[in-house]
């Protein structure tokens, strides 16, 4: 049936796909804006979720959630014995849990009934399809917090935003304007991420002015090919108070260009879609877990915690989902975490890295896989884009996307870093129009075809 629905709306005209669009949008608010994201707006105070750790309060949220999941949820009752813990590290006590786990038996882990839940689907960057379920009350959180956010980066409510993801809104192949539509009931502009090139980016800014866009959201990587298209034409955008980016990150200098771009804040979240948004970074790049809805640990390959600083696995336990819970849940990020009080002023546990997927490595021949390798772009001077692709063990072919200062000598060191590093391996590059993108219209940094 979905299927056949999205054959009709790609099939039919742009009036008709904003009328299905905005209906989905109606279902869609109606379950995330209710009773739970009402009471969570009024209790949220955004400064002091940022700028506060309350332990005790995270403590006291992990414990409620345990005694719920323990009674109601089949998996955890059999753990009701180990409910009622002293510190936040006693959530070791309990199992880590992935989604192979839950794909066996997805009854397991809801309290019906389900239409309660809401459901739905991702493939993963794996491609690994898993069909899942998210709480009610905790969507709704997710969303007063949201909002509580825009109003805090913004200074002020009710603002336009214009959010660049992977909807279909057009096939890939027709270039020809818009490659949006408006959602009345979110005041967003839905744009695609398919479309923009050195055609068509003008198209998409004169729709930020018409539609007096404030806030950009949406997938990093789309945001900066706006940015480097406006800063090789010298082009003046459309004044936009703030973006906040999410999906594919953006470098220390890919940020800064945007910022360039835009003459605005860039904030980047850390989030995913089982859980939704889990972390936010400050000025200082770091990544701060929003404490009052989600606990973050970082373990290794046999699971064991990691201590402080240690790079490892990102798990991500969701604090306010009790009837369709997520604990101790492995992303399959990379990441860092630290704690105590950051120079931008916000406190608490916080990512000092995200340092890419954990499928994301290059493969050696002695069977070592190595992980971190966002190093491997900084010679490069003049480039958009790049991105790293092993088709077979023993060679890397480096992918990239030139700007127009791209300075052909400094891929020469590129090259030599990843030898350095990689050990003997062959590595090759070449310039591409434009880089491969996820069937949800992501950028992967690297890309392992074998």
């Amino acid at each position: 049936m979905f299927k056949i629905l999205k054959k009709i709306y790609l099939n039919s005209p742009m009036f008709i796909k904003k009328i299905f669009a905005n209906l989905e949008a109606l279902r869609r608010n109606s379950y995330r804006r209710g009773r739970y994201y009402r009471d969570a707006y009024k209790e949220i105070n955004i400064k002091e979720v940022l700028s506060r750790y309350d332990r005790d309060k995270q403590l006291q949220l992990l414990n409620r959630l345990l005694d719920k999941l323990t009674e109601n949820i089949p998996y955890y009752q059999k753990f009701r014995s180990k409910i009622g813990l002293n510190s936040v590290k006693d959530i070791e006590k309990f199992p880590v849990l992935d989604k192979s786990i839950m794909k066996k038996n997805i009854r397991q882990f809801i309290n019906p009934p389900r239409e309660s839940l809401w459901q739905s689907k991702t493939s993963g960057s794996t491609g690994t399809p898993f069909s899942y379920y998210r709480d009610k009350g905790s969507i709704q959180y997710e969303y007063a917090l949201h909002d509580r956010l825009h109003e805090f980066v913004l200074g002020e409510k009710n603002n336009t935003i214009a959010r660049i993801s992977g909807v279909e809104i057009k096939r890939p192949e027709e270039m020809k304007a818009p490659f949006w539509y408006y959602i009345a009931v979110f005041d967003q502009l839905q744009c695609s991420a398919y479309h923009i090139n050195k055609k068509t980016y003008r198209d998409y800014l004169e729709a930020f002015s018409k539609y007096n866009v404030k806030l950009g959201k949406g997938y990093a990587k789309s945001w900066l090919s706006l940015a480097n298209l406006i800063l090789a034409d010298e082009v003046t955008p459309p004044e936009i108070k703030v973006i906040m980016t999410d999906s594919e990150g953006l470098t220390d200098k890919e940020k800064e260009l945007v910022a360039k771009a835009f003459n605005c804040p860039v904030y980047q979240t850390y989030g995913l879609g089982e859980i939704g948004m889990v972390a936010l970074q400050c000025q200082y790049n770091h990544y701060h877990i929003l404490n009052d809805r989600c606990l973050v640990e970082i373990i290794r390959e046999d699971k064991r915690v990691l201590d402080e600083g240690e790079m490892g696995e990102i798990v991500v336990t969701d604090l306010r989902a009790y009837d369709a819970p997520f604990l101790r849940y492995r992303t399959g990020d990379l990441g860092v975490l630290k704690n105590g009080a950051c120079d931008c002023g916000w406190e608490g546990p916080y990512l000092s890295e995200l340092c890419g997927r954990l499928d994301d490595y290059v493969l050696l021949e002695d069977g070592r896989k190595i992980h971190r390798l966002s190093w491997v772009a900084k010679p490069a001077k003049g480039v958009r884009g790049m991105q790293l692709i092993q088709n077979e063990i023993g060679s890397l072919d480096i992918h990239v996307l030139p700007d127009e200062d791209f300075v052909p000598e400094s891929m020469n060191e590129v090259v030599e870093t990843a030898k350095d590093y990689l050990g003997e391996i062959k590595v090759s590059w070449k310039t591409v129009v434009e880089l491969e993108r996820t069937k949800a219209g992501k950028i992967k940094y690297v890309i392992r075809k074998i």
